[in-house]
């Protein structure tokens, strides 16, 4: 072929794929159009460690009918268990709402791994549902969705990009024009996206997200960006005071986009899935990343709160008990002791654009037992994250 086909060849390959994917995205909106949590009234007492007598008091406080439905069942969904747990008072909440102070820093915790298909976008997902829906101080949780293929962004987001919303590869290439009297700050804040979760909000990604490679090789050649690394970080910085907690997804990669990404974080969690291939993948990654550090560290980034590797995909069976020995010889202070199990629960979930805190038990379609286990396994893993933050919270707050 000569370059005038070769051109029109890459040409029809983008077609082809755009026709796909918007066919793709279609069929998942109708097929599975995400609705709010619900729960019965033995999981709305459960969730808020009342009794039944005292939520149905709080539920008709707050106005709310839970047997309007066409079935008249007992059902209330996640804003609305919100706007009860409002009402409670402290006495009776699991946990007084989180109110975090100035020396109580955003923490923003990067998901990271060069290697492919270790769960990084299922885990972003997860930890960030979990975080603001499991643990009653009502964290405000952000997700920023890095990956220029937007799977994260399917989960909170599916329409962003038909509905014209910007996406983080526009806040970074700015691609965008202020309204007027709009600021900056203003724009970013509207570009998080309300979710299904009343506490969890979405900077989505979008396909066009992919040209920010090209982008930045573009600006950097050309002397047009001085700092090249912290235009994600500027971008959260507009936002600081409005969530606790921001998850970062990233690229099976490491551009431009991973290294903002790095550096816009406080801690690193490197997802690692528990095959010979993926650990052997990962090794080599980390042999290598003493020199990604060296580029942040030259960029003045003030070091990580906290660094660790989270398993994901444990299966059981003598191989993987033997691959986890050998991580734990060389990894040993890294490791979190819970891992991701692999569960059809949450491959279930997935395919439905949920995460096992998106739905309640009676929701799910499948067998109960193995949500439930795959929940509390999600919960286990969550939390040890969610310590690593509270720690660094009470030593900036003593500090």
């Amino acid at each position: 072929m000569d370059t005038q086909q070769t051109t029109a060849t890459f040409q029809s390959l983008k077609d082809g794929a755009d026709s796909y994917i918007k066919r793709r995205n279609l069929r998942l909106l109708a097929n599975h159009r995400k609705e709010l949590r619900n729960f019965t009234r033995a999981e709305a007492s459960t969730y808020l460690g009342i009794d039944a007598k005292t939520l149905d008091k709080y539920v008709a406080a707050a106005n709310i009918d839970p047997r309007r439905h066409e079935d008249s069942q007992w059902n209330i969904d996640i804003e609305e268990m919100y706007r009860v747990r409002d009402l409670l008072p402290e006495t009776l909440r699991k946990e007084n709402k989180f109110i975090r102070s100035n020396d109580q820093k955003l923490q923003v915790v990067v998901i990271q791994n060069q290697k492919g298909g270790v769960g990084k976008t299922v885990s972003a997902a997860t930890i960030a549902s979990g975080l603001a829906t499991e643990f009653h101080q009502e964290y405000r949780i952000g997700l920023i969705d890095m990956d220029g293929q937007a799977t994260l962004s399917m989960y909170y987001a599916p329409e962003a990009e038909q509905e014209g919303n910007l996406s983080v590869g526009d806040l970074m290439m700015r691609n965008f024009e202020l309204d007027e009297g709009e600021t900056f700050d203003q724009a970013v804040s509207d570009a998080f996206l309300a979710t299904t979760i009343p506490n969890l909000r979405i900077l989505p990604a979008s396909q066009t997200d992919r040209a920010i490679e090209g982008w930045f090789h573009e600006q950097v050649f050309s002397h047009k960006l001085a700092s090249p690394y912290s235009i994600l970080s500027d971008i959260i910085d507009a936002v600081r005071d409005e969530f606790d907690i921001i998850i970062i997804d990233t690229p099976p990669s490491l551009g431009y986009a991973t290294y903002n990404a790095y550096f816009a974080a406080t801690s690193v969690v490197f997802p690692l899935s528990i095959t010979e291939n993926d650990i052997d993948a990962t090794c080599s990654y980390f042999s290598y990343i003493p020199q990604v550090w060296a580029l942040l560290a030259n960029a003045n980034h003030q070091g990580y709160d906290f660094m660790k590797i989270m398993l994901t995909n444990h299966r059981d069976s003598s191989t993987t008990t033997e691959l986890m020995n050998s991580l734990y010889d060389n990894f040993a202070p890294y490791i979190y002791s819970k891992e991701f199990k692999h569960s059809e629960a949450v491959r279930q979930a997935s395919s439905l654009l949920s995460t096992v805190f998106d739905m309640s038990k009676s929701e799910y379609p499948k067998s109960k037992a193995t949500f439930q286990s795959a929940q509390q396994n999600s919960y286990e893993v969550t939390s040890q994250i969610l310590r690593d933050i509270v720690n660094v919270w009470r030593e900036q707050e003593q500090a």
